[in-house]
Order: C-alpha cells, then sequence, then structure tokens
C-alpha cells in the first residue's frame, strides 16, 4: 500500500499506468491497423476479466471465415468455414439440387429390370411355359417398387424450402457465433503478437485475397458437389488410376484377414473398428469432392510446416 492508502496495483491514474495504457493502445494499433479505437475499446473490455466476454464484430459475422483467415486465425477460420459451407450446401441443394436424383436413378435401373422381365413374361405366356406365374409376381412386385420409389421421390423434391431454411438458419447461427468471438480470438493473438512480433499482425492485402479465393473455392466445390451430384466429373473422380486405390485396399484387407486367420479372439474387436474407421475414411476421403480435401492438405501443411512443405505436398498430391 502508497502512503495514501491506494493499492499501487489498482491505481490507474499512476504516471506508469497511464504510460501503460498509452503503450498499450499504440501496440493495438500497429496490431489491427483498421479501425483502431473500435479494438482498444473492446480489447480494454476484454482484458479486465480472465472469463470469456463477449462482443459484437459486424464485419467478422459479414466476411466469416474470410475475415478470420485474413486475421491469420486459421484455428477459427477452418471450424467456420466447414459450417458455413454446410449451410451454403444446404441452401443450394433446396432451393437448385435434384433432391430426387438418387430416386430417379433408381427407378431407371429397375426400369431396365421391369422390362427384361415383361419380356420374359410375355415369351413364357407365348410358350405356355410354367415359370408365366413367376414372371409375372416378379413384374408386379417391380412394378410396386417404382410406384412406392416415384413417391418418395416427390416427397424429397416437396422438402426442398425446408432444406433451404435449415441451411439459412444454420448460416446466421454461424455468422452470430463469429461476430461475438472474433474479437476474443484475436485479443488472444493480439497477447500472444505482444510476445512474439514474427506473428502476422494486421490484415495484409494478399492474405485477404488468399481468403477469399480459398474459402469461395472450397465452398463453391462443395454446393455443386453435393446438389449436384456426377454432374461435373471433376469432383467426383480424384484424377489418378483406380488400381492405385484398389490395391491399397486389397493390402489392408488381406492384412485384417491375415490378423482374423491367425489370431481370431484377439482381433475381432480390432477388425470391426478398423473397418469402421475406414468406412468413415471412406465417407470423407471418396464422397468429399478431392479439391476439398486435397486445399485442406495442403493448407494445414503450410500453417503447421511452411510454405517449402507445402509446395512438397502440393507437388506429391499431384
Amino acid at each position: 500500500m502508497s502512503d495514501l492508502g491506494i493499492n499501487p496495483l489498482e491505481d490507474t491514474e499512476s504516471d506508469a499506468a497511464l504510460a501503460y495504457a498509452e503503450e498499450r493502445r499504440e501496440n493495438i494499433r500497429t496490431f489491427v491497423r483498421t479501425s483502431p479505437d473500435y479494438y482498444i475499446r473492446n480489447f480494454d473490455k476484454i482484458g479486465e476479466s480472465s472469463r470469456f466476454t463477449s462482443t459484437f464484430n459486424a464485419m467478422a459475422g459479414l466476411f466469416g471465415p474470410v475475415w478470420f483467415g485474413a486475421r491469420g486465425l486459421w484455428s477459427w477460420a477452418l471450424p467456420f468455414l466447414i459450417i458455413e459451407a454446410l449451410a451454403f450446401v444446404q441452401i443450394a441443394r433446396g432451393l437448385f439440387g435434384d433432391l430426387a436424383a438418387d430416386a430417379m436413378a433408381r427407378i431407371s435401373s429397375i426400369e431396365g429390370t421391369l422390362e427384361l422381365r415383361r419380356q420374359q413374361l410375355a415369351s413364357a405366356i407365348e410358350t405356355g411355359s410354367d415359370k408365366a406365374d413367376a414372371y409375372q409376381r416378379a413384374v408386379d412386385s417391380l412394378a410396386a417398387s417404382i410406384g412406392g420409389i416415384r413417391a418418395e421421390a416427390e416427397a424429397l423434391s416437396q422438402q426442398g424450402t425446408s432444406i433451404a431454411l435449415a441451411g439459412l438458419a444454420i448460416l446466421i447461427v454461424a455468422k452470430l457465433v463469429q461476430a461475438v468471438v472474433a474479437n476474443w480470438g484475436l485479443e488472444a493473438r493480439f497477447s500472444e503478437w505482444i510476445s512474439d512480433r514474427t506473428i502476422r499482425s494486421g490484415m495484409p492485402v494478399p492474405h485477404i485475397v488468399f481468403a477469399a479465393l480459398f474459402m469461395a473455392a472450397l465452398t463453391i466445390a462443395a454446393m455443386v458437389h453435393y446438389s449436384f451430384p456426377g454432374q461435373v466429373a471433376l469432383l467426383s473422380d480424384f484424377p489418378t488410376h483406380p488400381d492405385i486405390r484398389l490395391t491399397g485396399i486389397a493390402w489392408v484387407e488381406d492384412f485384417i484377414a491375415w490378423c482374423v486367420r491367425n489370431s481370431e479372439a484377439f482381433f475381432d474387436a480390432l477388425t470391426f473398428g478398423i473397418r469402421s474407421l475406414l468406412d468413415a475414411l471412406e465417407v470423407i476421403l471418396v464422397q468429399t469432392p478431392w479439391v476439398v480435401i486435397a486445399s485442406l492438405i495442403i493448407l494445414l501443411t503450410w500453417l503447421t510446416a511452411g510454405v517449402r512443405t507445402a509446395i512438397y505436398s502440393g507437388a506429391f498430391l499431384a
């Protein structure tokens, strides 16, 4: 305590406190470079508490992952990119997508089989074969299946509005969350920057352009792939020879089979786990557009290991 009974740690009017506050404001101006008064006010509010302090950053909410990426907050940008991409995919599917495409493809396949069975039925009736009844039952069953699938396709087609609204709701919630947590995340990065000035600050134009193009490319690729499945072969088929993938799958399956044959009791649970993992990886790595997966791999490599390693990764994937 000082002679006046004031705790020096709480004396915000002392020369040292005022000098520190002014230095902090100058550091914030240097770090953010845009709208410094806004960030000084919000950083001071956030710094007053060790807990999460909510603020509202309209620009972060509007531009979302692009804002976080341009600010260097990639650990925030990528999760929000995935969420927003999901939202945009749902909106595109609901408004423009062919929701009944899979059902119509099944109908087309069954109709081919139905036509074959009708020809067999006509031939059996003409020749008086005792298989006529079996062919008739097959024709009736296939016709009933087509009717059920067609009703399912009509129901799916009518779900477009609800799917689009669900996507819009996800997008709005994601935007609000981003607007609320943006300043908190940026203030934490500012604290790291104070200790390590090599951390990137500000919003360099090249990083803004890169973040915008990266986010737009991945989102558009996902929207086109899931809204119009099979329409763009470039997104569906990875540009490599299928024997490479099939050979790798065969090796893994042979290894699992060998393990099961030699230690069935021990490997039962392991077999189930590995097969479940492979199924999940197939969904992620096969059904997701390869452009999205390759871009994320290169980006994460760049963020964790640097530009040179990212270039090597891109060359290897190519």
